[in-house]
């Protein structure tokens, strides 16, 4: 009986040659061939590597035929089936694994990542506590503890595990990507650029870390070296197509209106027809007061996408903008449909019911407005004014007053103030109010004949503000 015993270590006389050899040993071997336990590791690997996964498993299956307490092997076969995504047979391994050898922080890890692929988050998150408890120098365990913290929101949390991760080790692949974007989501622009640059310094051709350097540029309002990054992911990957959105983006912004739309037309060329990027047309083609075609762009990606809210968004304000804004207001109700949780939608969509005489359907979407903003002053002052058209003004009075509670130096908000307060009858709350209002800004004087009677604005107190 022949025995091949290889060293699969950090031998450096172990080679290629060697390896093909232990290989074709194998595949030409007899009945009565020995191979060990390691051996037949490497060949295991060797045909998962090549594609071939049945022999693989046929190899690692015979090894547990004569092992089966190997928490090595289980592991393995875990780690494989994983890889091929049939997670629940290999969580089946994993745990089995732990079974024989119930204090190995690697399994746990591994477990847990298979957990946390099919959705499994809370047990994910204790296999990989478990994992740090056993070693906790095991960065990988940190790292996935992280992604699997900023996923459930707990930014803090994944924060430091994933400064945690880069301690123990400052070259780990993704670590710095992730602290960007949770850096980033944060809203410390500056770290998450910080973060970025480190990745990138790892590995400089990542269009998605390109991306994203690009995307923190945005938000700190350096749109140029914004749109370099987005150049330097497209050099990189020219078919990154988020790249394309956000360079043309840039381009709107800076009134290159022409080169936008060669962006988002190149959207097109290579993914063909696309919801967004007749949307973002759309809006460069608002920015030009083209209000005709961009509706048509609007549509289009509506077409494409009805449940898209940004193309409704984007009809509504085609519509307003030429003043047809009882149309607008049914694209606007649509958006605010698909995005209820969108103070911009219910904003316009309140405005283009006022225009269109809709004042009880402006009420309730100016309610709905403080209701998602409940610290914005403006949303209150518009609910108030609402309120007031409608004839209410007891309600506008508790409006306007927590609009005045949240700021309380608006002219504009006391000279409002002094109009419910007068159609309440409370006319010396009235004056006062409009006394309030003239000390902050006093060129209101001008209004005070327009909008008041005699009885009002005869009266000694405002005559300093006459002179």
């Amino acid at each position: 009986m022949s025995t091949l015993d290889f060293d699969f270590g950090d031998d450096d006389e172990f080679g290629e040659q060697d390896f093909k050899d232990l290989i074709n040993a194998f595949e030409q071997r007899t009945p009565d061939t020995y191979f060990d336990v390691d051996s037949l590791e490497q060949i295991a690997l060797y045909y998962f590597e090549s594609g071939h996964h049945d022999e693989s498993f046929d190899v690692i299956d015979h090894i547990l035929e004569s092992h089966p307490s190997n928490a090595r092997i289980w592991l393995l076969r875990g780690i494989l089936l994983g890889n091929l995504n049939q997670q629940d047979e290999a969580q089946k391994a994993f745990k089995e694994s732990l079974r024989l050898n119930p204090d190995d922080s690697e399994t746990f890890l591994n477990l847990g990542v298979s957990l946390q692929v099919t959705g499994a988050y809370h047990q994910a998150y204790d296999c990989f506590t478990d994992a740090i408890n056993l070693d906790p120098l095991n960065e990988e365990a940190h790292f996935h503890l992280g992604v699997n913290l900023a996923y459930n929101g707990l930014l803090d949390e994944a924060l430091d595990a994933f400064i945690r991760c880069s301690e123990i080790d400052p070259d780990h692949p993704f670590v710095w990507f992730e602290l960007g974007n949770c850096y980033n989501t944060m809203g410390d622009h500056h770290a998450s650029l910080n973060a970025i640059d480190r990745h990138i310094n790892l590995d400089p051709y990542s269009c998605e870390a390109w991306f994203n350097k690009g995307v923190a540029l945005t938000q700190m309002d350096m749109l140029n070296d914004a749109f370099v990054s987005y150049e330097y992911a497209l050099d990189i990957d020219p078919d990154f197509i988020p790249a394309y959105y956000n360079k043309g983006n840039i381009l709107s912004l800076l009134g290159q209106h022409d080169q936008a739309m060669a962006c988002y037309q190149e959207v097109l060329t290579r993914k063909g027809e696309d919801a967004s990027a007749y949307c973002n047309m759309g809006f460069v083609l608002l920015d030009q007061e083209d209000y005709d075609r961009s509706l048509r762009f609007f549509e289009k990606a509506a077409k494409l996408d009805p449940d898209l809210p940004q193309a409704w968004f984007g009809i509504g304000q085609s519509y307003f903008l030429e003043e047809k804004y009882r149309m607008a207001s049914k694209a606007y109700t649509r958006a605010t449909e698909l995005k209820p949780e969108d103070s911009d939608y219910w904003y316009v969509k309140g405005e283009s019911e006022v225009m269109a005489g809709y004042s009880q359907k402006a009420m309730k979407s100016f309610k709905k407005l403080t209701e998602l903003s409940p610290d914005d002053h403006q949303a209150w002052l518009q609910y108030a004014s609402i309120l007031l058209d409608c004839h209410k003004p007891k309600a506008a009075k508790d409006a306007v007053e927590r609009s005045i509670d949240l700021k309380s130096n608006s002219a504009r908000t006391w000279y409002f103030y002094a109009c419910v307060l007068y159609a309440l009858g409370q006319i010396g709350m009235c004056k006062n109010a409009l006394i309030t209002s003239l000390n902050i800004d006093s060129e209101r004087i001008k209004l005070l004949t327009e909008d008041f009677p005699p009885d009002i604005y005869d009266d000694p107190i405002f005559e300093e503000y006459f002179d």
